[in-house]
């Protein structure tokens, strides 16, 4: 991720979990604990591009300047989900399948779904079926062109026949035993205590390495879970307790830096 991306998500991040903490999170109030950051010569011209993309709107109180977060910059700072509303979702039963057979001069396009299926959330239960237990509106907008080539590719809708579990197509679909060890290791990675707050606090440089840490760390896990509701979370997913790690670890954070 290009550099100026990276600064821009990682004062997203500080701004939401610090304007949960602020009646009013004006820029000099959220930042005042690391001037010597680097950050504090980029942050005006970081929050003028994020306002520019609709990440950020802002407001006069009073005497003050203030920022908030828009919906689309909550989602940004989350990392681009948002895994407590994508497990409270109700699921109605039915898998989406995708079913293709590409003739072998398309390998490219093979290569293309592939990736799109991983990158929004599909499992496959073989290389050429996949499932998903929502409604994938950008499916059928990206897939357009195979609409009508039911030989090559189609969508289905459907529900297991009796002797067969949703628990097992989940375990087929997705490796949860690497999903859970990648919330392991962010746990293990960026875990905190009040005296590693403390320290983090007054060493803008560390404070720097730990968020780059964090958002890292965050997005190697999240990068293969597809984050599914509650009714088909398999034994021991570790995604909940690892999303309460990161929520207490900002807590501790923004307590230092807004008390």
């Amino acid at each position: 991720m290009p550099a100026q991306s990276s600064v821009a998500e990682e004062l997203l991040l500080m701004l939401l979990w610090t304007a949960e903490r602020l009646s009013q999170p004006t820029f000099q109030r959220v930042t005042e604990s690391y001037e010597a950051w680097e950050w504090r010569h980029r942050i005006p011209r970081q929050l003028q591009r994020m306002e520019e993309r609709k990440l950020l709107a802002r407001e006069k109180r009073g005497a003050e300047l203030v920022f908030r977060l828009t919906d689309l910059g909550r989602l940004r700072a989350l990392g681009g989900r948002n895994p407590p509303k994508q497990w409270a979702r109700p699921w109605d039963g039915l898998w989406r399948q995708v079913l293709f057979d590409l003739p072998i001069g398309r390998q490219t396009v093979r290569a293309r779904l592939w990736r799109w299926l991983r990158d929004n959330g599909f499992g496959y239960l073989q290389q050429s079926l996949w499932v998903h237990p929502h409604p994938v509106k950008e499916l059928l907008e990206a897939l357009e062109d195979f609409r009508d080539d039911v030989e090559t590719f189609i969508l289905m809708e459907a529900r297991c026949c009796v002797g067969y579990s949703d628990e097992a197509i989940v375990e087929g679909a997705w490796d949860f035993e690497e999903i859970n060890r990648r919330y392991e290791g962010y746990q293990s990675t960026v875990r905190l205590d009040a005296t590693v707050v403390r320290q983090l606090v007054d060493s803008p440089n560390k404070f720097a390495g730990w968020l780059r840490s964090e958002r890292i760390a965050w997005r190697h896990a999240l990068a293969v879970d597809p984050l599914l509701p509650r009714s088909l979370w398999p034994k021991n997913y570790r995604g909940e307790a690892a999303w309460e790690s990161r929520r207490r670890s900002f807590e501790l954070l923004s307590g230092c830096l807004c008390p």
